[in-house]
């Protein structure tokens, strides 16, 4: 439809906001409403309903004041402050698109903006791709419906065996994952202290036990009980005996446990490890035995009695009912084979 002549002096006001300029129309085409471009800009975002960024601003602070108020920095609870640094660091970055949304509302200039920030323009105006949509998931908490992330495919090894029972007490759950407390929290510690011992990188042990970094760092942290088989792998890759970490494992997965002498002082030498191998001469001092007994205890070749291994695993930080089950198949191996040597103590070296 072709457009009719407009009056070359056809005069209207310019509609930028604080703007009273005249605006010309031209003789065709279509009708103008700002004198220039910054006041179409002007008048475009005052026709468009402003965003509560102040709320959403408010909004976010308040989540984060609320997260930083559940840190527990006795150093009794890592775990629960590493899982608060994640989520204060997502409400972080609402904090912070929220700031910088009120600043382009009051005028500023992105390169400006981007300069007391730190960074690039390019960077600032990429962070703020998805700021809407976090604004109104933060100001309508009931609205965010968020699909399930789906997990990165790893190399995880084959489940162990089937397990014979699970121990009173409890221990790690059917799948492997680990308490935070028990037989299976021991098998980490014992993992952690040869890992930080060490000094290897979960990217070098990956490589040379076969399994995803990510697997090594939840075992080592005590998140999961990995298979027997990656177990003994990361042990050797970690300098350690296997035979020492096989007890820890075997408790940690709650198996039934026939044991000989060596077995128990095997089992013994674990436990050493997950306190982060005492002296001797500490050991001496907590338990009140000579130097030579626990020696014997650890590497001897007669079963130690119970009074002896008892206070022992107390000064190893161990459950004493937890081992005792393998002390008593140990000295049932032992009278089988018509020994009978126990390497014992008096009673009064307890106090």
């Amino acid at each position: 439809m072709p457009v009719s002549p407009r009056d070359q002096s056809e005069s209207t006001t310019c509609r930028g906001p604080g703007c009273f300029n005249p605006v010309k129309q031209s003789p065709r085409g279509r009708r103008r409403y700002y004198c220039s471009d910054p006041c179409g800009t002007r008048y475009r975002r005052s026709a468009r309903p402003a965003a509560d960024n102040g709320a959403f601003a408010e909004a976010s602070l308040a989540e984060l004041n609320r997260l930083t108020g559940q840190f527990d920095l006795s150093g009794d609870s890592p775990e629960r402050n590493l899982a608060l640094i994640v989520e204060c660091e997502k409400v972080w970055k609402d904090l912070k698109s929220a700031v910088v949304l009120q600043s382009r509302d009051s005028r500023m200039k992105m390169p400006e903006i981007a300069q007391r920030l730190h960074m690039s323009t390019t960077t600032l105006a990429r962070s703020l791709d998805s700021a809407p949509g976090r604004r109104e998931r933060r100001l309508s908490p009931e609205l965010d419906i968020r699909v399930p992330e789906q997990p990165r495919p790893q190399r995880h090894p084959a489940p162990g065996p089937p397990r014979a029972r699970r121990p009173k007490g409890g221990t790690g759950d059917m799948d492997g994952a680990a308490p935070g407390s028990g037989p299976a929290a021991t098998l980490a510690s014992a993992l952690s202290h040869l890992h930080r011992r060490s000094g290897t990188t979960y990217r070098t042990l990956s490589s040379e036990v076969g399994v995803d970094p990510s697997y090594i760092s939840r075992a080592i942290s005590g998140e999961r009980i990995p298979s027997w088989p990656v177990t003994q792998k990361l042990a050797l890759a970690l300098a350690a005996a296997p035979e020492e970490i096989l007890p820890l494992w075997r408790s940690a997965r709650g198996y039934d446990t026939a044991a000989d002498a060596a077995d128990l002082q095997a089992a013994l030498r674990g436990l050493r490890t997950a306190a982060a191998s005492p002296d001797i001469g500490i050991l001496a001092e907590r338990t009140r035995l000579t130097r030579q007994q626990i020696t014997d205890a650890l590497n001897g070749r007669m079963l130690p009695d119970w009074t002896t291994t008892a206070a022992i695993v107390t000064a190893l930080n161990g459950q004493p009912d937890l081992l005792r089950p393998l002390w008593n198949s140990a000295r049932a191996a032992t009278l089988a084979h018509g020994t009978g040597s126990t390497c014992t103590i008096s009673a009064g070296a307890f106090g």
